[in-house]
């Protein structure tokens, strides 16, 4: 372990300067998705099959999380995470349900925040998982064209289930034909943790460490869970990664391939129960890449690179030091995206984040050595969130959303570079604000995508009125959009 780090810290450094610079892309009119206008979604996720269908999964809005209006589904109601499909990018509509049954209960089941993913099949699935914070529900579709029409609900588990106490923010990840790994989160690296040490997890001998001290041995805040027979079973009891913080899987889709991968921070090194990231001596935090080259079994664990985490403790660190997020490109090489903050003092001498560096990594041996290129744009004012996809024929794509300072609007950019070490172009995606001036932006992320044409889409989340017309209920409901690069 300790050689893989001192390997993994091994950095070269890329210019934006450098390469040939692409065109900014221009975004063609957002299109909004369909909910019911007082209950909008939050935290939206994509996914694009090799047809062309376009899949979105988003957050509801808190006020209607138990059961929300859905124009969608057959009941016209859904307790799950919004999650639609679309074949155009204009006409959006609900995945089918299971057959000859007219309430589909996999849209009946209550679920907080989803994702999605697709694997390599011939007819490639797609995998939804909802988390109901004590557990999450799995479905799966086959598809074999384009539309709905050529969707199949195959499965819907209530249940996955694991062994893990609580499953906040759950990720899934998929590849082959029957491969699927699902990540919960627990919240803190004490309360749960599992997997073999000689395997790469931090094993079960875990306790919480004293105020200002490091925790050992170390726990983790994700675990993965792995299935082997598309979701229909899965090791309950998981690999808990050693010092994981706020983490993104990925998985390599090159034929044969077992390499999978998470990219995390590491809260500083911090437990996230007793210490917190920046509380005194947890200020620095370290972004590791975890390494399975054997479909989950074990893990191998490689520095990326350090960040910095001197912001007051609590939300204003989990809000401005948000996922981490990786993807893998077509010829295996692995992708990584991360803002990291500059801090700085107001005048009252307390922490505030004044800047950021947004940084964009790539790796060609398997996360063992990396390069990085700095993608800040030019006058970004604070960035918040951030998303990173690589195209087929190696493009990159970058999306971010930031406001001047706290007395800005909030607005969503997107942009494209030829390859890495190339500039990457910016352009404004969506006119108008997705969120009024203020250091409040909904959810923790928003997604951006390539289809199979090399456009660039983009999920995102604007604040809408929840009673419309009433300028005082801004942002108490909030609009998922979606918009193309032409």
């Amino acid at each position: 372990m300790a050689a893989a780090m001192t390997m993994g810290a091994m950095l070269v450094l890329v210019s934006q300067a450098s390469g040939v610079m692409a065109a900014a892309p221009t975004f063609g009119t957002p299109v909004r998705l369909p909910t019911w206008k007082s209950c909008g979604g939050y935290e939206p996720g994509i996914a694009i099959d090799k047809y062309g269908n376009i899949f979105v999964t988003a957050h509801k809005q808190n006020h209607c999380l138990a059961v929300a209006n859905d124009p969608g589904a057959p009941l016209g109601v859904r307790s799950q995470s919004w999650l639609w499909t679309s074949k155009n990018g204009v006409n959006w509509k609900n995945p089918p349900g299971l057959k000859n049954l007219f309430a589909s209960p996999d849209e009946l089941d209550f679920g907080d925040e989803g994702d999605i993913a697709l694997d390599d099949a011939n007819h490639p699935h797609l995998y939804y998982v909802d988390t109901k914070v004590v557990d999450n529900s799995l479905t799966r579709w086959t598809i074999s064209g384009p539309g709905n029409e050529d969707m199949v609900q195959d499965m819907h588990s209530p249940v996955i289930p694991t062994a893990e106490e609580v499953d906040d923010r759950p990720w899934v990840i998929a590849h082959g034909s029957s491969t699927v790994m699902y990540a919960g989160n627990q919240g803190d690296k004490d309360t749960y943790n599992a997997g073999d040490t000689a395997n790469g997890c931090t094993g079960t001998a875990v306790t919480p460490p004293a105020p200002g001290a490091k925790q050992s041995p170390q726990g983790g805040r994700y675990t993965v869970f792995m299935s082997h027979d598309g979701g229909a079973t899965f090791d309950h009891v998981g690999c808990t990664l050693p010092d994981s913080g706020w983490c993104r899987p990925g998985a390599d889709h090159q034929p044969g391939s077992k390499y999978l991968y998470m990219f995390c921070t590491n809260d500083a090194g911090a437990d996230d129960e007793v210490n917190n990231p920046g509380d005194p001596g947890f200020t620095v935090g370290t972004l590791f890449m975890y390494v399975s080259a054997d479909d989950g079994t074990s893990w191998k664990r490689y520095k990326v690179d350090n960040y910095n985490a001197d912001l007051d403790s609590g939300s204003n660190t989990s809000g401005d030091i948000t996922w981490s997020q990786t993807v893998v490109a077509p010829d295996g090489s692995i992708y990584a995206l991360f803002n990291n903050p500059i801090t700085g003092k107001d005048t009252s001498g307390n922490r505030i984040k004044v800047g950021e560096h947004l940084y964009l990594y790539h790796s060609t041996n398997h996360g063992r050595t990396w390069t990085r290129q700095d993608v800040t744009p030019g006058n970004p004012g604070l960035i918040r969130y951030t998303w990173v996809a690589v195209s087929k024929t190696g493009k990159i794509g970058v999306g971010y959303e930031s406001h001047p300072n706290l007395n800005g609007k909030w607005h969503v950019y997107a942009g494209i570079a030829n390859g890495f070490g190339s500039p990457v172009k910016y352009s404004l995606v969506d006119p108008y604000e997705v969120a009024p001036k203020g250091d409040f932006l909904f959810g923790d992320f928003f997604e951006v995508a390539f289809d199979n044409q090399g456009r660039l889409d983009v999920v995102y989340t604007r604040c809408v009125d929840l009673v419309t017309g009433d300028d005082t209920t801004d942002c108490l409901n909030s609009d998922v959009y979606f918009a193309r690069s032409q």
